[in-house]
């Protein structure tokens, strides 16, 4: 039945009058999609064959929806027209809005008088007058922008068009006789441009750019769609002094996980430069240099899931020399797969595999461990008839290596812990646990020991089974006091703790096993109350000690957020045992637990306004009260003029790897100067290389010399000026890094980035040392 039939059937089992109507088709032009429409009041003339809906018109057919204040429906034409307010909802998204339209009785073809479109991207597109056809709109003096809009004032950015055409076919705009304009100033002419209204295959904007090392460059994206869930993107990077590069990426979803890869590659050709620092470093630099990398995440069930990501990069300074994001600041490049199952609320088990590729020129990966495989198990069991809870914890290790120790290491532990309220508000903790290890090792060379033997028994290496056993029992106290001070509430708390256990565990030494998961140790605040204080499993901590220290947390408006804490230990064990005689590698002397009583830590936050924090942490020595590790953390200011930054210092009696003390400064300066525009400002700088940085009178006295320190004692610094709204962001940076390593220099860098939403982002970098052209130096050497 067509659609004036439909509506007359209708008509003649309603009463004709003014007064809300809601309209149903009797038999629907579409079977599945029926004809509605809903209004405040209708008059339908039988003679003429029109129907007139007022007020609230909302009228329906299929996925198509128009409101507007006044609509009628000429039965004889098959002519919808809407006057008011009118605003047409499409199937895909889009909604249009205009002051008049006249459209076929399905709102498939019409015209639309002053038609403004809020696409389902959020973009805006406006004309003068539009054309509806099936499968496109055909606009006159069309503007089309994806910025928000505020009252009268223009958009960042447009593009004004004498004519544009919306394909449904092609999901493309296409422009003619067209401008960017830019807060409403032409920019750039275009006689046709194309906008896609969908992700597609094709190339992407192309960046140019300059590298000290490289010359020129300019990379020329491809991107290429395969489905709706995979993609993938290929790069050409052609440089002016080295050969080019090609990077990849490939992206897939899937309905249980995700995956994607990247990878570059590269046939290297060595500078004057890179042949000197080859035979001076004695490296060598292959002549393929590339990388591979890929991640994963899939779920397997309900409890089970699987992630992973890794790879391979051919050589050490690789991600640094070609700035590969994600990996050019890291040490090693870290492969992984774990298998991990979330079996109930307190149960967890995980199988998984590591692999580490060295990064660090030290680094020999013969001797680098690899994890293959590591099962783990952990389970929490609910409260028992004493108010207590049972823990177990499994690990099972195989650890293997090209050249040096091999390792299979089993570890079992159960915990049991009950909390106990006493009078007073004093709140008790009774905790215990028994550990079994079992070890087999292989081609294991054992450890300094404080027993003497021959030099051949010192450079010999072993292969054994070994099993060890350790109890560990304690009482963990702390009695909180609560006040009130005007509008800040104050809590007093002071703690102490006590652990039993015997200074070596039964069955084994400790110099006897490898230490491959705990050497990572530092004796700081976090850990200072925890039963075992070292990570990993290798190094148990061993004997009894007396934990004891204080903690006041303050909150409200008169003071802010502040928190205090300090506190030592002190050992009831023997001194000599390898816990506290630094024998036991990774437990060197100077990690501030090495006599009965520790060194103090602890650590200070204060944030009393909104645009001021504070934090330290500290580690201070037990007889002196000086400081073998400190960290300082800050901010003062608010958003439109804010310094932060951070100070590191550790103490060569704390041990650091040159044995020497390690100072080190991070500032940073930003200003968000207008809800739009912001400046940042940063520096790391090195202070054992330069005490006398801002020390003016000291650098007047040699200014050459002190100008050579700042350079050796810097490792970067930069600025950047950037604008940003919702559509649109400019920003300009200058960066140096003074880093050396290999084939890797010190360099600066100036970037200008451009990004336009919809269309992508533009970037241009150049050394300022050689010019915007890249021809200061040819210049200088002429005139020379």
């Amino acid at each position: 039945m067509t659609l004036k039939a439909t509506c007359f059937v209708f008509l003649l089992g309603c009463l004709v009058g003014h007064m809300p109507l809601y309209g149903l088709s009797e038999k629907p032009t579409d079977e599945k999609q029926p004809v509605l429409y809903y209004a405040d009041s209708q008059t339908y003339d039988r003679d003429l064959g029109i129907l007139i809906l007022k007020g609230n018109v909302e009228f329906t057919y299929q996925e198509n929806v128009l409101d507007a204040d006044y609509v009628s429906y000429n039965e004889n034409t098959d002519i919808v027209t809407a006057s008011g307010n009118v605003r047409i909802r499409q199937a895909d998204g889009d909604i249009n809005f205009a002051e008049y339209a006249e459209l076929t009785g399905d709102m498939k073809k019409g015209i639309v008088l002053q038609m403004r479109t809020l696409m389902e991207d959020n973009s805006k597109l406006a004309a003068r007058e539009g054309r509806k056809y099936e499968d496109r709109e055909e606009l006159d003096q069309a503007v089309y922008t994806p910025c928000e809009l505020c009252g009268d004032s223009p958009p960042t950015w447009q593009i004004n068009a004498s004519r544009a055409v919306k394909d449904e076919v092609t999901k493309d705009i296409y422009f003619t006789d067209a401008t960017l304009r830019f807060l409403d100033i032409p920019f750039f002419y275009m006689p046709y441009s194309t906008q896609p209204l969908e992700r597609r295959s094709g190339f992407l904007i192309p960046k140019p750019g300059h590298k000290t090392d490289f010359g020129q460059l300019i990379q020329i994206p491809y991107f290429i769609v395969f489905s709706k869930d995979a993609d993938a993107t290929l790069t050409p990077v052609l440089f002016t002094q080295q050969n080019p590069l090609l990077l990849g990426e490939y992206r897939q979803a899937f309905g249980n996980g995700i995956f994607r890869t990247d990878g570059s590659i590269t046939q290297y050709k060595l500078t004057k430069k890179d042949k000197k620092a080859e035979k001076e470093q004695k490296f060598k630099l292959p002549e393929i240099r590339g990388h591979i990398y890929g991640e994963a995440k899939f779920d397997l069930n309900d409890t089970w899931r699987f992630r992973g990501d890794g790879g391979y990069v051919s050589d050490k300074t690789y991600f640094r020399k070609y700035s590969i994001s994600g990996w050019k600041n890291e040490s090693a490049f870290t492969s992984k797969g774990i298998v991990e199952g979330f079996l109930n609320q307190r149960d967890y088990a995980a199988a998984s595999t590591y692999y580490f590729q060295g990064l660090r020129d030290t680094d020999k990966q013969k001797g680098i461990a690899a994890v293959l495989p590591m099962l783990e198990y952990s389970a929490y069991s609910q409260v028992d008839p004493l108010g207590g809870r049972f823990t177990f914890d499994g690990n099972l290790l195989n650890l293997t290596r090209q050249a040096g120790a091999k390792m299979q290491r089993g570890v079992g532990e159960v915990g049991w812990q009950r909390p106990v309220q006493a009078p007073l508000g004093q709140l008790f903790t009774v905790f215990g646990s028994l550990r079994g290890d079992l070890y087999g090792i292989e081609d294991f060379k054992r450890r300094p020991s404080h027993k003497k033997r021959s030099v051949k028994e010192r450079r010999s290496t072993r292969d054994e089974t070994t099993a060890r056993f350790f109890p560990q029992s304690g009482i963990d106290w702390r009695w909180p006091f609560i006040t009130t001070l005007q509008s800040q509430s104050v809590v007093l708390q002071p703690l102490a703790q006590i652990i039993a256990a015997p200074d070596q565990p039964f069955g084994g030494e400790m110099n006897r096993l490898p230490n491959e998961d705990s050497t990572d140790f530092e004796f700081n605040d976090a850990n200072l109350f925890s039963p075992d204080r070292f990570p990993g499993y290798d190094v148990i901590d061993t004997g009894s000690r007396a934990v004891y220290g204080g903690q006041v947390l303050a909150t409200g408006e008169l003071f802010g957020d502040i928190e205090l804490f300090m506190g030592q230990s002190y050992s009831l064990s023997d001194p000599k045992h390898p816990l506290t005689d630094g024998r036991h590698r990774g437990v060197e002397k100077g990690k501030g637990i090495k006599s009965r009583f520790s060194d103090y830590v602890g650590r200070v936050e204060v944030n009393p306004l909104s645009w001021l924090s504070l934090n330290y942490r500290f580690r201070l020595d037990k007889e002196s009260f000086r400081e073998r590790v400190s960290e300082i953390g800050g901010s003062l200011g608010p958003d439109i003029a804010k310094l932060s930054g951070n100070y590191t210092f550790i103490s060569k009696r704390a041990g650091t790897p040159d044995n020497q003390n390690f100072k080190q400064i991070s500032l940073t300066f930003t200003s968000q100067f207008t809800k739009y525009w912001s400046f940042t400002a940063n520096i790391i700088h090195d202070l054992n290389v330069n005490s006398n940085l801002f020390d003016v009178s000291k650098r007047k006295k040699d200014k050459k010399d002190t100008e050579k320190k700042d350079e050796e004692g810097r490792l970067s610094q930069g600025v950047g000026l950037t604008y940003r709204d919702d559509c649109f962001a400019l920003g300009v940076t200058v960066t140096r890094q003074f880093y050396k390593s290999r084939d890797l220099r010190p360099g600066t860098i100036f970037l200008v980035s451009l990004f336009l939403k919809n269309i992508g982002d533009f970037s241009y970098s150049f050394n300022p040392e050689k010019g915007i052209f890249g021809d200061s130096e040819k210049k200088k050497k002429e005139n020379q």
